[in-house]
């Protein structure tokens, strides 16, 4: 008995730490927005408990829903382009042997800068009278596109979703990249000498070999678009209007603009509800299909 609490010791007292940490910033915190979100508070005076009324309000709500699909659009915008082209610039990285190590640190540091310094980067690109995308156009001779990026209706949206869909392709590519140089060379070498090209030799042999680590970069992509918060707010604020904000966004211009902390709090609480929902979905269909 007294090996068995001994062994039970150690374990405990390492996890004792994260788990208070958990506790304290993350359980805690979210139990008390989930309450939040029933009352009507703004800050200052007393709560009144209105039950789910904040989220039948919000359901009606036309920004919200605007938010919400713009959120949807980002989402899958950086599943296309994070994945693909993290996959494709790792692959690369892996077959070449000289300056490997620069070209990682080169995509990688996009990702270590912050975002809102990134955001105001992209913010002076876009200007109309200073950009270098409207001065690059003009160079060759496609003066008919330039345009101000950001208050076009036609382009503001994909232009705030652009510098976050940039910044974090270096992720994608450090992980893939290390999953790469798992792969036992044996396999690769196998391929080859059985007379798979390149091509085959990736989607038959390379390809399967990163299916855990797939799904990871699937699920840290989805969920990270949907806080998205800093590069829409730095460059336009979300708007005008909500029509280049994101959900985070509405929820802090809600709660701490509008001081309505309880339906800022339910905003909050779908997107948590969403983001569960869909890495739930998505592990049980990585699931089921590395069974099959």
């Amino acid at each position: 008995m007294k090996n068995k609490i001994n062994k039970l010791t150690l374990p405990v007292l390492f996890l004792a730490p994260v788990f208070l940490i958990y506790t304290t910033f993350l359980f805690v915190p979210m139990l008390q927005t989930s309450y939040y979100s029933l009352t009507q508070w703004n800050g200052v005076s007393e709560k009144v408990f209105i039950g789910l009324g904040n989220y039948k309000e919000l359901l009606k709500n036309n920004d919200y829903w605007i938010t919400f699909f713009n959120t949807l659009k980002l989402t899958a915008v950086s599943l296309i382009v994070q994945i693909s082209f993290g996959l494709l610039l790792a692959y690369l990285l892996y077959t070449i042997t000289r300056g490997m190590k620069i070209f990682r640190t080169v995509f990688f540091l996009p990702v270590v800068i912050a975002p809102v310094a990134i955001g105001l980067m992209f913010s002076l690109f876009y200007n109309s009278e200073i950009g270098i995308f409207n001065k690059i156009l003009s160079a060759v001779g496609l003066d008919m596109i330039q345009t101000n990026w950001l208050s076009n209706p036609k382009t503001l949206l994909y232009a705030v979703m652009a510098p976050q869909v940039w910044q974090y392709i270096g992720l994608y590519v450090t992980i893939f990249l290390g999953a790469l140089q798992s792969i036992p060379e044996d396999l690769i070498e196998s391929a080859q000498i059985d007379g798979a090209g390149e091509v085959k030799t990736f989607f038959h042999v390379v390809l399967p070999q990163l299916s855990v680590f797939l799904n990871i970069c699937i699920v840290l992509c989805v969920t990270g678009s949907l806080k998205a918060f800093d590069h829409s707010y730095i460059m336009t604020n979300g708007g005008p209007g909500v029509r280049s904000a994101y959900l985070g966004v509405f929820m802090y211009k809600t709660a701490f603009g509008n001081s309505d902390f309880g339906m800022g709090s339910a905003i909050t609480i779908t997107i948590i509800l969403i983001s569960l929902t869909i890495t739930l979905l998505f592990n049980r269909f990585a699931a089921s299909g590395s069974e099959n």
